[in-house]
């Protein structure tokens, strides 16, 4: 009896015993009578449910039922696989596969035994091994090997769901001839490439003194001037002859002869001041210029010239001669048109 049960006797229990007491008081009954009514309305329910309780709790109990005994787990049997030949993903490199074989049969197989269970084994895990080492570079053995350990220790069932195989302590070896062959194959593709890095270094480097900085006698000279700290103009003007010699034949020219009226300016000269202005180096610079270019190559070789010699701190230098060279039409009579002539 739970206790929503028991509240409700206990209510019913207490009303009947009220309506003896008024109904004794009321008719005049005499006492002992009503009081046994009102003890035999409390005490009747309960005595009830008691005895109701009591044929409850002896009803017999279930019969336990027998624990269902579990069919034994099959032992598996083991089978040795020894190298087998397996294709990589280069045809003529093949890896060497061996492992251990475990099978069982499987008790509900459908149709009758099969006369060897364990060549069904070996074909499950061979088929299995084959698919993944045929995707595997012969360099990547190693890892091939790992990733066969993890595959083939899963069991699974064959086709024919006849037995249940998986594998352990899986090797796969590539021939030492082989192995060797890749080693030297590697080394070959390092070497190469880094010759290929060579060669291309050396192609730019001969493009870059070519192209750019044997151009021309005055882009030669821009480049030695632009190489060096201090600047010396003396020193740059006695260059030009070799300047010129190294232009020519950086691009297959006649080398020029050397120029016996040779005029004076590339010699060293003495600086005199006109005007608070030095002149004596400016000199050297005009007659370069005039000299080694004429057109439109003389403006550009005399713009490239005044930022090297802005660079190197001739700023005034530098300014007369953009002055002198930025707009200039070329004369008749100028050291160009005689160098040519």
């Amino acid at each position: 009896m739970n206790q929503d049960q028991r509240t409700v006797v206990k209510v019913l229990s207490v009303f009947g015993a009220l309506i003896w007491v008024l109904l004794g008081l009321r008719y005049g009954w005499p006492a002992w009578l009503w009081i046994a009514l009102v003890v035999l309305t409390i005490a009747g329910p309960w005595a009830v449910s008691w005895w109701l309780l009591g044929r409850v709790g002896r009803k017999p109990a279930p019969p336990e039922e027998a624990p269902v005994e579990r069919p034994a787990a099959p032992q598996p049997t083991e089978h040795p696989v020894p190298g087998t030949p397996l294709r990589s993903a280069h045809p003529e490199y093949r890896f060497s596969f061996s492992a251990k074989v475990f099978w069982y049969s499987k008790p509900d197989a459908p149709g009758l035994p099969h006369a060897n269970p364990a060549g069904l084994a070996v074909d499950l895990v061979l088929e299995q091994a084959g698919q993944l080492v045929a995707e595997t570079s012969p360099e990547d053995g190693d890892l091939a090997q790992h990733r066969l350990n993890a595959l083939l220790g899963a069991p699974r069932s064959d086709k024919s769901g006849h037995v249940v195989a998986w594998a352990s302590d899986v090797r796969l070896v590539l021939a030492d001839a082989d192995a060797e062959r890749l080693r030297q194959l590697a080394a070959a593709r390092k070497e190469e490439e880094l010759w290929e890095r060579k060669r291309a270094h050396e192609r730019n480097k001969r493009a870059y003194y070519a192209d750019d900085v044997l151009k021309t006698p005055g882009s030669a000279l821009v480049w030695w001037l632009a190489r060096r700290e201090d600047g010396d103009l003396d020193e740059a003007v006695r260059q030009i002859s070799n300047l010129r010699k190294l232009t020519a034949a950086a691009h297959d020219r006649r080398v020029p002869d050397p120029d016996s009226d040779e005029p004076n300016w590339i010699h060293p000269v003495h600086s005199f001041v006109v005007e608070d202005f030095e002149v004596g180096a400016e000199q050297h610079v005009f007659a370069a210029i005039e000299r080694l270019a004429s057109g439109d190559e003389r403006a550009a070789l005399s713009h490239r010239l005044a930022e090297v010699l802005a660079a190197h701190g001739h700023r005034e230098l530098a300014q007369v001669v953009r002055d002198r060279f930025g707009d200039r039409q070329e004369l008749p009579g100028s050291g160009a048109a005689l160098g040519e002539g």
